[in-house]
């Protein structure tokens, strides 16, 4: 399965490129960049000793890099419906990730990175799930047989996975309603982490001042903002020229009480037991910077992110999770191939 995803991320580039040969390769997912920033990120001085790891040391701090985005795999207005997302990527980290363990030559020594997404779960339980969604977003279109034989494929996918389909829709629909500047929106990893030797974890990132959930539903109409509303609330909230303290995002893990393996393989699954608990390991100062120099903006396209880029003792979980290993890696090799880059 993680192969046929593999071989659809391929494929996609390649007839992209068939279709527009001066167009750039841009990522499979997450296409949209509203911009990266400097940032560091600071273990709690307090952090319980249970939740301690090599990573994660009272006191410690490393310097990051967080890129928002959009989810599609194609950029496009903001107004579309659309997901949103964060990655991060820390870097002087003392021990070797998986990924370098696995490919030496993809992953840069001294990093580990972290990929969310701005709704709680994974939209597909698992790889059978999102490769029947693959070969139906995937599927040829540039005939009218094609665009019915796509069309067809996707209502066979509502009508086998009707569960995953209105997630697919509301994790989408939310991204635009609720989110009018990336750096007040809460992002969450969706798939399981190991976090130690025992722990089985989802990852939390917001803001620390929090949001008032009922207003920005009230009061938001993406309609009428610009094509790139949330590239200029991302610079307009960091302008250096401007007075202001730095941006402050808590980085929490929601701790799954006595997890099952259906807790570890199942993506799509709401964690709400009353025993689990949120714990802030730490926090990610972002000092106000200029995002739109063209070597930022270079150097952020072609920056690569990886969930399986992380320590051991923080590896990914599940079956999506083993399944975006190939993608990711899939993914990258052939962009930089096509946009020829070293």
């Amino acid at each position: 399965m993680a192969r046929i995803a593999a071989e659809a991320v391929v494929t996609n580039y390649c007839e992209m490129k068939v279709s527009d040969c001066s167009t750039p390769a841009m990522r499979d997912q997450h296409a949209k960049t509203h911009g990266c920033v400097s940032a560091e990120f600071i273990v709690r001085d307090d952090l319980p000793a249970e939740f301690t790891t090599d990573l994660f040391r009272p006191g410690a701090r490393y310097p990051a890099t967080l890129r928002f985005s959009n989810g599609r795999g194609t950029a496009g207005s903001d107004r579309r419906i659309d997901a949103r997302g964060l990655s991060i990527k820390l870097h002087k980290v003392g021990t070797d990730t998986v990924l370098r363990m696995l490919a030496p030559d993809k992953a840069s020594a001294g990093e580990h990175d972290f990929a969310l997404s701005s709704f709680p779960i994974f939209f597909c339980k698992n790889v059978i799930d999102y490769t029947l969604l693959m070969n139906a977003v995937s599927a040829p279109h540039a005939t009218w047989r094609e665009k019915l034989g796509r069309g067809l494929r996707g209502l066979e996918f509502i009508v086998r996975c009707p569960r995953q389909s209105y997630l697919f829709a509301r994790t989408a629909v939310e991204g635009l309603l609720t989110i009018r500047n990336p750096l007040t929106a809460t992002y969450h990893s969706m798939s399981p982490f190991l976090f130690g030797e025992h722990k089985v974890v989802r990852y939390l990132v917001g803001p620390r001042d929090g949001q008032d959930e009922g207003a920005r539903w009230r009061t938001f109409v993406p309609w009428t903002k610009p094509e790139n509303f949330l590239r200029d609330a991302l610079v307009r909230d960091l302008d250096p020229h401007q007075p202001g303290a730095d941006v402050v995002l808590d980085f929490s893990i929601r701790v799954r009480h006595a997890a099952t393996p259906d807790d570890v393989e199942d993506a799509s699954r709401w964690w709400s037991r009353p025993q689990d608990e949120v714990v802030r390991l730490g926090s990610i100062a972002i000092p106000r910077q200029s995002l739109l120099a063209q070597n930022q903006l270079y150097d952020c396209e072609h920056m690569v992110f990886n969930p399986w880029n992380c320590l051991p003792e923080h590896r990914p979980l599940g079956s999506v999770n083993r399944m975006r290993l190939a993608v990711y890696l899939a993914s990258r090799q052939v962009r930089r191939k096509l946009n020829m880059v070293a």
